[in-house]
């Protein structure tokens, strides 16, 4: 069995604590990232080194824009992908980061249509999209056959089951990871030394930073 997905907070803390990440803005950008997960990323680039970071779900471009600056401020040449059915008007402060048009439920096309299998290793793979069940097992499945060993994978919001969101995305991002995960043992592991790094789960992404077997 996966481990629970219970974060350490109260439920009116972590009522609070997500209103302040769904309004969080980066350089005037909506970027809604957490405190937390903004750390654990910055340590997680600068321990994995990936040579592309590839967002699914770009909203305002608020964290690959965030992403690319943490790329900058380490001096690595990572290439900053992010993808989105509709993706946003930018300008200038976006350069250097590439935007497709594409699908979470359709991610062979969209690598295969964007040449996204040519990109750089290793990868770091965020899923920020739909949140919905079935767009997350799908990203699960689909990074089961093209991320190398060692590669990371980050499923965003797994919180909001415990927000009393579940039902809203037919059981969401902690439903497909536990069901996944249960049943294809071998394939990923929960690296918990981004997942505990500030306590049990004490991230908007409970069980949701996975390493490639």
């Amino acid at each position: 069995m996966v481990r629970s997905f219970k974060t350490p907070y109260t439920r009116p803390q972590l009522g609070a604590y997500f209103k302040g990440v769904m309004q969080y803005h980066y350089r005037d950008v909506m970027c809604n990232k957490s405190p937390l997960d903004i750390a654990l990323f910055l340590h997680l680039i600068h321990a994995a080194k990936p040579a592309t970071y590839i967002e699914i779900g770009t909203k305002f471009g608020g964290s690959a824009l965030l992403m690319r600056d943490i790329a900058k401020m380490y001096d690595m040449d990572m290439k900053i992908v992010t993808i989105d059915r509709s993706p946003p008007e930018v300008d200038s402060r976006f350069d250097g980061i590439q935007f497709v048009q594409g699908n979470v439920m359709d991610m062979e096309g969209t690598w295969a249509r964007n040449n996204l299998f040519d990109l750089p290793r290793p990868w770091l793979i965020c899923e920020d999209s739909a949140h919905t069940y079935d767009a997350c097992m799908g990203v699960l499945r689909f990074f089961q056959e093209h991320l190398y060993k060692g590669e990371y994978l980050v499923m965003e919001d797994g919180i909001l089951a415990e927000l009393d969101l579940g039902d809203k995305f037919d059981g969401g991002p902690s439903r497909a990871l536990e069901e996944f995960l249960d049943n294809n043992p071998g394939v990923y592991e929960i690296d918990t030394s981004y997942c505990d790094m500030f306590g049990i789960n004490a991230t908007t992404n409970p069980n949701g930073y996975l390493r490639k077997l």
